[in-house]
């Protein structure tokens, strides 16, 4: 049973597929030369997300609809879409009531050194729960709460803000947010020690979720297990071909553009233009951000090409994303 799933019907599409996938290779193309010969020097510096205060009565509050709602569709659905939704509306919301913070009043606060690399593994077993197997579902929330109540009683706060799946996966949609600041300057201050592989697990994952509800997919009769390994596996090969670490908080946006051409359907009627225009946007933002940071990066002789790698992956991206949302 797989609950979070749905984006419309392939005939929907605003215009025929291959001139879907060519707009938006020009969009990004067109956007990418616009920057370069507008945007010439770096405008964004790193701006803190601003810590929410601590409350104990949201944590408590909270329990009581995670207590009543049925598992599957609390976690399929309320704690990976709905959390998701409302961090790129308002913020990190998931900092503020996420009950397993209750613990922190028995921490010890013993450093943590670890980044986003136990976040990363959290959401790879995430995925592997909803998209393969949905009825562990309760042994993942027990290990789930296990692992992440045993490292905020050793590691304190800093454990949550960078290991918890689901807090971390909130808190980087939530730089997106208008609210609290500017969401390109907000991006710079993303941590980076393991981003990239929280990034990629998000992305890989998506698109196995787009892939294997393929008949082309269905036709192979491949586990699922080893499909969504392929699928992250290639979209880290492919990041790494760029080889731009110091970039990948540049993929946030296209993180949150495929969650939202996803997943929208579960909070309104689907529709397949939304999803195009929110893998588009995503994509321009993303562009938009690259630009500005590699402005800042790199001598001035090399400000373009050195974009270029990233563009090209970006323009990948948006065309297999696209195809994925007519295929599925």
């Amino acid at each position: 049973m797989n609950l979070a799933h749905g984006t419309g019907d392939r005939h929907d599409l605003p215009l025929p597929l291959d001139l879907l996938l060519q707009g938006g290779a020009i969009a990004l193309l067109t956007s990418f030369l616009a920057l370069g010969l507008l945007w010439k020097a770096p405008r964004f510096t790193p701006l803190s997300l601003t810590e929410p205060r601590d409350r104990t009565w949201p944590r408590l509050l909270v329990l009581v609809p995670l207590v009543l709602i049925p598992l599957p569709y609390l976690v399929f659905v309320v704690l990976w879409v709905g959390v998701a939704f409302a961090s790129i509306l308002l913020g990190p919301v998931w900092r503020v009531l996420n009950p397993l913070r209750l613990v922190l009043r028995f921490s010890r606060n013993r450093p943590y050194r670890l980044g986003y690399w136990p976040a990363a593994v959290q959401l790879l077993a995430f995925a592997w729960v909803e998209l393969v197997a949905p009825s562990l579902v309760l042994w993942f929330v027990v290990l789930y709460v296990i692992v992440n109540v045993v490292g905020g009683v050793l590691c304190g706060a800093k454990w949550f803000e960078n290991a918890d799946g689901f807090e971390v996966y909130s808190s980087l949609l939530g730089r997106l947010s208008p609210l609290g600041g500017n969401p390109f300057r907000k991006l710079l201050d993303t941590p980076t020690r393991g981003l990239t592989a929280v990034v990629v697990v998000c992305l890989g994952s998506t698109a196995f979720d787009s892939i294997g509800a393929t008949a082309f997919w269905k036709g192979l009769g491949w586990p699922g297990t080893l499909g969504l390994l392929l699928a992250v596996a290639v979209v880290a090969g492919t990041f790494a071909l760029v080889g731009k670490a110091s970039l990948a908080h540049t993929l946030i946006p296209i993180v949150a553009g495929y969650i939202v051409a996803h997943y929208h359907s579960l909070l309104f009627k689907p529709m397949v233009t939304v999803s195009v225009a929110a893998v588009l946007i995503g994509h321009i933002v993303a562009v938009v951000a690259a630009h500005d940071r590699t402005l800042a990066l790199t001598p001035q002789q090399r400000h373009l090409t050195d974009q270029v790698p990233l563009l090209l992956l970006m323009v990948g991206y948006t065309t297999g994303g696209l195809a994925l949302l007519a295929a599925g």
